[in-house]
């Protein structure tokens, strides 16, 4: 008796046997069949799932008299390798991008991730918003309670940056206590109003540390929103001058760039800031947080 491929398919759909059919569109799924083999004559391969989740290499070999020489191999093992392999890549990648302690982007992702986004503001004319935030007073944690108590500091930021920012948002933490925040299609104003909500988010939090101590911390924001031919390195210089001014001033607040702030008067200070934002591009070596105003 003679058996057509359709057949084949048709049969198998009561006793949930045969090939997967995406959608469940039997008719669909066999026009498409046919279509692909009249487009590729010659012999062809294929890899193909089955209603009980195991895999076949499927090899089609037409013959002269219209038949098809039809051979499968079952590759399920090789199939759950691959599929274990690429996830162990994904996950490799994601641990890349990743700043281990506080889970948010690390150093390198945060500043491929800016420039990513100076470049599409440009293309597209929106406006695009940055915050550099340092945690006030960090190396008095460290000094006061332990390393693992300016650790838990930090993963609980880390906390506060994911559920204050949007999805199109990034957050990362760039070197020690500094974190570079970055709001496509926001402006300014927009862009200060998320960090403010940010830091009097920050002002409630109490972070446990061993026994029944708890750590109170607050953070400097500087803010500027990223003006037309800028590169990643003036977006950075502008910001950095506004978190120098928020250290200066007081700590705990968030200051917005102007062009007044470029006058820094300690020229020590100064150059401190033009250091950090050379190593902007510079992913390998870690950036360390260095505003302590006398």
């Amino acid at each position: 008796m003679k058996i057509t491929f359709a057949d084949l398919v048709v049969r198998g759909i009561p006793s949930r046997s045969g090939t997967r059919i995406e959608g469940g569109d039997a008719t669909a799924a066999i026009a498409d069949a046919l279509a692909a083999r009249r487009e590729q004559a010659a012999q062809r391969s294929v890899a193909t799932e089955l209603v009980d989740g195991r895999w076949f290499w499927m090899t089609e070999s037409p013959l002269e008299n219209y038949w098809i020489v039809l051979i499968g191999t079952d590759i399920s093992s090789l199939r759950s390798s691959e599929e274990a392999w690429i996830g162990a890549h994904k996950r490799a990648v994601q641990e890349a991008r990743t700043d281990v302690l506080t889970g948010l982007a690390n150093r390198r992702h945060s500043m491929s991730a800016l420039e990513l986004a100076i470049t599409a503001a440009a293309g597209t004319e929106t406006p695009l918003t940055i915050a550099l935030v340092d945690l006030d007073h960090f190396k008095q944690i460290n000094d006061s309670h332990g390393h693992t108590a300016g650790d838990a500091v930090l993963r609980d930021f880390g906390e506060v940056c994911r559920h204050a920012t949007r999805q199109s948002d990034s957050a990362g933490r760039i070197g020690g206590e500094e974190f570079l925040v970055v709001f496509p299609s926001t402006s300014v104003e927009h862009g200060v109003s998320a960090v403010e909500r940010m830091r009097h988010q920050v002002m409630t939090r109490r972070v446990q540390i061993a026994g029944d101590h708890v750590i109170r911390y607050s953070f400097s924001a500087g803010v500027c929103m990223v003006e037309q031919g800028d590169d990643l390195n003036a977006t950075l210089a502008r910001a950095d001058s506004a978190l120098y001014s928020a250290k200066r001033d007081g700590r705990n607040r968030t200051v917005t760039w102007n062009a007044q702030l470029q006058r820094m008067p300690d020229s020590g200070q100064r150059a401190a800031a033009r250091s950090r934002v050379r190593r902007g591009r510079q992913s390998a070596a870690p950036l360390r947080a260095g505003y302590s105003p006398a």
